[in-house]
């Protein structure tokens, strides 16, 4: 079973590739893109970093970038930050008795994820990048509501002169 936080990650990835044109993609434009909180991506967007599939910048045009070529990184490779294996949870002082279905499906998913690459999903055009953001004034007021047109004669006057 694929975990959402494996699915997460892929989706960050292909976001960050197909943005690979126009610059580094900042943590705020994933969180608003993807609908995902900041924590969560950074959790995320670390794990990938320390395996170097991403690499960042700060400061100002700073953000995440896809490290490498898109056609040499597989979704495996993505997946597997995240995913970890029968064999890797049985080594050590414990053994997992997993059934050999378990392990057959493992293989089918570490074969077909190997066999898929990132530059397989990013779209030939970039994704729009386009996110309205609300106006935010000095003070974090909300913005007033539209004032009320009367629709009818508010005073004996516009009344006379309706008539």
């Amino acid at each position: 079973m694929i975990s959402n936080k494996t699915i997460n990650a892929m989706d960050v990835c292909v976001f960050i590739a197909a943005q690979q044109n126009l610059g580094r993609v900042s943590t705020m434009e994933l969180s608003q893109r993807l609908h995902l909180s900041v924590s969560n991506l950074e959790s995320i967007l670390k794990s990938l970093k320390d395996r170097h599939i991403v690499s960042s910048r700060k400061g100002p045009g700073g953000g995440y970038e896809i490290r490498g070529d898109l056609a040499l990184i597989s979704m495996w490779d993505i997946a597997s930050v995240f995913e970890p294996t029968l064999t890797q949870q049985s080594s050590g002082d414990q053994t997992i008795d997993a059934a050999d279905f378990e392990w057959g499906l493992e293989k089918v998913i570490i074969h077909t994820l190997s066999q898929a690459a990132l530059s397989d999903f990013v779209p030939a055009q970039p994704l729009q990048t386009h996110v309205e953001t609300p106006v935010i004034n000095r003070f974090k007021f909300k913005p007033l509501a539209a004032p009320l047109v009367p629709k009818a004669p508010n005073s004996v006057f516009q009344l006379h002169m309706a008539i």
